[in-house]
């Protein structure tokens, strides 16, 4: 003990001299370096990084289409492209007509994801749209997954590849969403730097960080109820008001909303999302797409099971020591539950309650395993080790380190099979699970509704244009707006991105609607014609059936294109003759291949029976 005593002075001392000016400090070699606890840390970042990226690779290419579940990710590229093309020529802002209608219609149109489609553009310069929004998906997904990832490094919790694990094993519908071409991976990259902030305490970056935040997506009041769990934590252990969290996200939430290109129409836009939205314990006032609505208890135990088995052991293993609260545990305790409250209302938050889960479990396990002393640091650790006195290990002590060695390769082989599974399905032994890829693959094809449009921006025979440039269709599905969009800026639609805004807008207009694409309207063209101002309508092939035969067999409209993915039909100026669908359905190619087939062995007969046939 006295030679450690004199060591640990000698140390001491070290650090507190000054080196001399003449004496040269000692370089550290790459062989010193990599044995230092900060090398470990690097090498462990960078090995996480390569994984990561290597799932988002794998899963984005498992589609050619811009992934996933709905199309919002052709909207977003498509006005990147838009913004982009004006800023090139050194132009402002684009008028966004396309949606006249809805709260989105060129006077009170704003962009909420001005500063993730501002970070697309770069992506353009080098690819094609599709590629360009499937590239950045791949890169801000892969960054977002990291950070968390990096949050777990930089704090020092032990067992980083076991944590890394269970970040890649959280949730299914995690993974399924981070391929979305969405702003989420920027909120949680941006929340992750918001939380290190408050840990760090360097809380005047908190403003800008904000202020990105509310250009980026309309999630950021996320980072001011960081700033107020925190405050509340550090109210609770210091007995003090630490006011700059809260001060600094404020400011930046109130600047980040008033200096902005779309100010103010960016605060009526918020304000339609969260009451239209956030309304706990009720349903929703128009039917809206199916992220918005909670999960059913058994997905949530099918598609959550890590996530929620980190919570679990997160409330088990947080505890108070000597009347504090530890903070980082504590802070994640707060976080954590929110967010796993509101995957209880919406399906929107599978995208951020699984990775907090993750943080949630680790910070509170390194709270529980810390020790009561202070420990030397690592590297010095080991420099001393050579000096104490070994002494022999007892049995039960060796019992307890294998014990948990062994745990510690138990937990991570059955990590590495859950995510194998989680990643590309089983279905063996009579039991089917959809793996991520799988679900991925699913996806619709890229170039869906792609030769209707041609045809609704082409020109007849005559040189004359299908659909008058400017004209307004009559899409009978909201959803189906962003591919329209993405292939056909031509024109103007009734509703799209969601329902609420036209809803909001015109809530009259929209019940119409309704009645109108379920088929209660028994004479509907010349209501879309004098209510909407739509002349045209477009539909999926497979959809709104009972409506297009009313309009048809009403002698107001007339087929001028379908395929076997959507029709496009004209409202006529003078009611006509009734046109019936049979006679005006072009021959598609599945019905061409059915009936070539025919006629060929048709004709084999007819020869079959020539040749049996003497006379």
């Amino acid at each position: 003990m006295l030679l450690f005593s004199f060591i640990l002075r000698e140390k001491m001392d070290e650090n507190q001299t000054e080196t001399p000016a003449a004496e040269a400090p000692k370089k550290q070699t790459w062989s010193e370096f990599l044995e230092t606890e900060q090398a470990v840390r690097v090498i462990y970042l960078i090995f996480g990084f390569a994984a990561i990226a290597m799932v988002m690779i794998f899963l984005q290419t498992r589609t050619d289409a811009i992934c996933c579940g709905d199309w919002d990710g052709y909207y977003h590229i498509k006005w990147s492209q838009l913004l982009w093309e004006n800023f090139s020529q050194g132009k402002w802002l684009p008028t966004f007509e396309w949606l006249p209608l809805t709260v989105l219609n060129p006077t009170d149109y704003a962009d909420h994801h001005f500063l993730f489609h501002l970070l697309q553009i770069p992506f353009l310069w080098f690819f094609e749209p599709v590629m360009a929004a499937k590239i950045s998906t791949i890169f801000y997904g892969t960054l977002a997954i990291f950070s968390v990832y990096w949050l777990i490094t930089k704090y020092g919790v032990k067992h980083q590849l076991i944590w890394l694990a269970a970040i890649l094993t959280c949730a299914t519908a995690f993974f399924y969403r981070m391929n979305m071409a969405k702003a989420p991976p920027l909120t949680i990259i941006i929340t992750v730097l918001g939380i290190h902030l408050l840990f760090q305490r360097k809380y005047v970056w908190l403003l800008p960080l904000m202020f990105a935040f509310v250009w980026t997506y309309s999630l950021f009041p996320l980072l001011w109820f960081a700033a107020i769990i925190w405050t509340l934590i550090i109210a609770w252990n210091e007995h003090k008001f630490e006011w700059q969290p809260l001060a600094y996200t404020t400011g930046g939430m109130i600047a980040g909303n008033i200096i902005n290109p779309y100010f103010p129409q960016n605060i009526g836009l918020f304000t339609e999302h969260f009451w239209t939205k956030f309304k706990v314990g009720q349903d929703f006032a128009v039917a809206v797409g199916g992220e918005w609505y909670p999960y059913t208890g058994m997905e949530l135990l099918t598609d959550f099971p890590i996530a929620l088995g980190a919570m679990l052991i997160g409330y088990i293993l947080f505890m108070p020591k000597n009347g504090k609260l530890p903070e980082r545990a504590t802070f994640f305790l707060v976080f954590a539950s929110i967010l796993v409250a509101a995957q209880f209302r919406s399906k929107r938050f599978a995208e951020y309650f699984p990775p907090f889960a993750i943080l949630f479990a680790a910070f509170s396990w390194q709270a529980f395993t810390a020790p009561k002393a202070a420990e030397l640091p690592e590297e010095f650790a080991r420099e001393l080790d050579p000096f104490f006195d070994k002494g022999e290990a007892k049995p039960a002590d060796s019992f307890w380190v294998n014990v948990r060695a062994a745990s510690v390769w138990v937990i991570g082989v059955s990590l590495t099979v859950v995510f194998l599974v989680s990643l590309v399905g089983f279905h063996k032994f009579g039991l089917e699970f959809q793996g991520t890829a799988e679900s991925i693959a699913g996806n619709d094809h890229n170039n869906r509704y792609k030769r209707a449009m041609e045809f609704a921006t082409g020109l007849d025979e005559t040189g004359a244009e299908n659909i008058p440039k400017g004209e307004l269709i009559f899409n009978c599905t909201w959803d189906d707006f962003p591919k329209l969009f993405y292939h056909n800026t031509k024109h103007r639609y009734v509703y799209g991105l969601d329902p609420n805004y036209l809803y909001t807008e015109n809530p009259e207009l929209y019940k119409l609607l309704k009645d109108l694409t379920e088929g209660k309207v028994e004479d509907p063209a010349p209501m879309i014609r004098d209510k909407f101002g739509a002349r045209y309508i477009f539909a999926d092939a497979k959809e709104n059936v009972d409506m297009l035969a009313k309009a048809l067999d009403s002698g107001w409209v007339e087929t001028i294109y379908e395929d076997e993915e959507a029709r496009l039909l004209k409202i006529r100026d003078v009611k006509g003759e009734p046109s019936s669908p049979d006679d005006d359905e072009p021959e598609t190619d599945e019905e061409k291949k059915i009936l070539d087939e025919l006629e060929r062995t048709s004709n084999s007969n007819v020869n079959s029976d020539d040749e049996e046939d003497p006379n």
